[in-house]
């Protein structure tokens, strides 16, 4: 009898938007069982799943043996409704759940008791790195003969067990019946690990438009309170150096829907060799057109291993030190470590001389402790004029970190919404599912109505400058005016209210989605709102997402004219304030507006773009943006400017626009640019004088 198992690493696909990436960690999982099996002589197929419907399916077509699924903050309930099928389907089938749902601090009685109350179809949850944990639970399974009672009555090391029975025990006495395994460590050898790559197991997900992670190494040497990454692992791990160029040429040949990849190591380029990783990768790139770009979580304390990285990579990986506070009280209590400016400051210069002219880009999280709405302005202000893109995010609260534990709230934490986690829902056998995220909204040191401000501030920061959609105009403010970008930004939030017509209505809408679609008290509130008809019709057609985003592109896609003009009232108002005499300012303003709405791609079509196309500008503008944009200049006779686009950057934005099924272009853009520069929308310019 040949034994069937099932792993899932399940997303929501039902949208057809989304990002959709390898289940590399369940591969790595069935590899290790396949290997372990094998040695026994147990007979063992194993399917892999990132489509619940598809999973669905195959459990009605045959009865697994074992169902085990991934958990994660985006996919917690549909798992939920998966295990509760099979139960009821087939109650002998044994049901696993893994993932950082659970980590060494909170994999014990309390934890398992808020888990299993809603998890009750879960019969066993295996703890921190999964190959080990799974191949023990498994192969006391098949010791008992797949009887699933037997085994739901033992204390198994690494993992959790729901000895709940048929759910008849008050979950508020159940000490006896959860069994909290003790922890049984990471395996000592990664490469014990059969690559699910170079096996094959991962072939049928090069059909259509997953995404490839490689990792190279596991742990993570930096306990930072808000993440989970690393917990369980007590040094760093790494696979042979082959074996990973062997897994880049695999999947740059095969990759033909995709053009990212993502490095799932918590900290590239902390080792010597993950240069020779980039080079393979580059080579990749230039040989196959894939990867296009590539997504690095770069390491925090060798900026000379980043710029040995960095260069080999060249231009298709953004080089990121991520901050998330520059404030030494809020660094303290999350137990942060960055590096420190001057350390910044020479990686950039270094990488300017390698030609690597890209701003590198940082992270900050509004809500951390001790953060107050000085010091985070302030943070913004400093990373601008050291030049960095910046990335500001909401606090968001996950299970099995620091962070979570009671205490840790108690102290820092005064109040936490609900919101949906983007993409992240759908509708399943007639059932609608719906994935949500705690967010912080008011600290001991920031008030709520400081969150709602910093909400929309966040926005225009992210497509203003992070994103670069306005970004020449804030450098010239900066640069010739000393306008500051945070000054100009925070003037253009707090004035819109005074606005009419769209751009009035566009901050409207905004501050309803975030008041009224974003905030909910609890889960439940949240569930009844977006199963409403007329709420859920907005997931349907694509018309909700993460707001900076969709903002983004509502403004760019059908309001970017109305924008602009806003904007030359604000330019005036600032000419009042700052007593700017310049009768040509305003005029400068408008052109660099102008020059770009004229960089942002035009589409024909969903799924097509304009190669190029001409315009005419009184201003030099490319001078001004090629030359340390000192000077801004009249051109000595009227130039039109071409903008344009290489054939590989057309198709890399073609392919993608048509491998994203969604039927809504502001959502596909937004998938697009989760975790890519936002530069593939921008063409390039050149002169053409008349």
């Amino acid at each position: 009898m040949t034994f069937k198992v099932f792993l899932g690493d399940l997303m929501h696909t039902w949208t057809g938007g989304g990002v959709y990436t390898f289940p590399l960690n369940i591969g790595y999982v069935g590899s290790y069982l396949k290997k372990q099996l094998d040695k026994t002589g147990n007979k063992v197929e194993v399917k892999l799943f990132k489509d619940a419907n598809k999973l669905l399916s195959a459990i009605d077509n045959e009865k697994p043996n074992v169902v085990a699924l991934g958990y994660f903050v985006w996919n917690e309930n549909l798992n939920k409704y998966i295990f509760d099928y099979i139960k009821e389907k087939y109650p002998s089938v044994l049901t696993i759940g893994g993932g950082p749902r659970f980590t060494n601090i909170n994999a014990n009685l309390e934890g398992a008791e808020i888990f299993f109350k809603t998890q009750k179809n879960c019969d066993v949850f295996v703890v921190n790195q999964g190959e080990k944990g799974f191949h023990s639970v498994i192969d006391k399974f098949l010791n008992l003969d797949l009887d699933v009672k037997k085994l739901k009555s033992l204390n198994i090391p690494g993992s959790l067990v729901n000895n709940l029975g048929e759910n008849k025990i008050n979950i508020a006495n159940c000490a006896d019946h959860l069994h909290i395994g003790e922890n049984i460590g990471a395996l000592d050898d990664l490469n014990e690990i059969p690559s699910p790559y170079l096996t094959g197991m991962l072939d049928d997900f090069f059909d259509e438009r997953w995404i490839p992670i490689l990792e190279t190494n596991r742990s993570c040497p930096y306990r930072c309170t808000f993440c989970a990454w690393g917990i369980g692992t007590q040094k760093l791990q790494k696979f042979d150096e082959q074996r990973v160029l062997d897994e880049i040429e695999y999947i740059a040949t095969r990759c033909k829907k995709s053009k990212t990849l993502f490095i799932a190591d918590a900290n590239f380029s902390i080792l010597e060799r993950d240069a020779i990783f980039a080079k393979k990768m580059y080579d990749m790139h230039l040989k196959h057109g894939w990867p296009y770009n590539v997504a690095v979580q770069w390491n925090k304390t060798r900026p000379d291993r980043v710029l040995k990285v960095a260069r080999e990579f060249k231009e298709i990986a953004p080089v990121g030190a991520s901050m998330q506070s520059l404030d030494e009280n809020v660094l303290s209590a999350v137990k942060r470590k960055n590096l420190t400016f001057k350390q910044i400051l020479e990686l950039q210069n270094s990488l300017k001389e390698i030609g690597i002219d890209e701003k590198s880009f940082t992270e900050l999280i509004l809500g951390l402790p001790n953060e107050t709405k000085e010091t985070h302005l302030m943070a913004n202000k400093t990373l601008i004029d050291h030049g960095f893109e910046i990335w500001n995010y909401f606090l968001h609260l996950l299970p099995g970190t620091e962070m979570d534990k009671k205490e840790y709230r108690a102290k820092y934490f005064k109040k936490t919404v609900f919101r949906l986690h983007d993409n992240s829902y759908g509708i399943y056998r007639g059932k609608k599912i719906f994935e949500t995220q705690e967010t912080v909204s008011e600290t001991a040191t920031m008030p709520q109505e400081e969150f709602k401000y910093f909400r929309f501030f966040h926005f225009l920061m992210q497509m203003m400058w992070s994103k670069k959609w306005f970004y020449y105009f804030l450098i010239f403010l900066k640069n010739i005016y000393n306008i500051h970008p945070v000054d100009f930004i925070q003037k253009v939030a707090e004035d819109v209210h005074l606005e009419n017509g769209q751009i009035k209505n566009l901050y409207d809408d905004f501050v309803k989605d975030y008041s009224e679609a974003e905030s909910f008290s609890s889960e439940k509130d949240l569930n009844k709102y977006w199963s409403e008809e007329n709420n859920f019709k907005r997931l349907e057609n694509g018309e909700y997402g993460k707001l900076n985003m969709l903002y983004t592109y509502k403004v760019i896609l059908q309001h970017n004219e109305e924008f602009s003009d806003y904007l030359i009232k604000i330019c005036k108002r600032f000419a009042e304030f700052k007593n700017i005499k310049n009768p040509v300012f305003i005029a400068q303003c408008k052109e660099l507006l102008k020059f770009h709405r004229a960089k942002c791609i035009k589409f024909k079509d969903q799924n097509s773009v304009v190669k190029s196309f001409k315009e005419n500008f009184e201003y030099d503008i490319l001078n001004f943006v090629e030359n340390d944009s000192v000077k801004l200049n009249k051109l000595k006779k009227d130039t039109n400017y071409e903008f344009y686009m290489s054939e590989e950057q057309k198709n890399s934005v073609e392919t993608q626009l048509l491998n994203n099924k969604s039927k809504n272009l502001n959502s596909k853009l937004r998938d697009m640019t989760v975790y890519t520069a936002t530069n593939q929308f921008f063409y390039d310019v050149r002169r053409q004088v008349k």
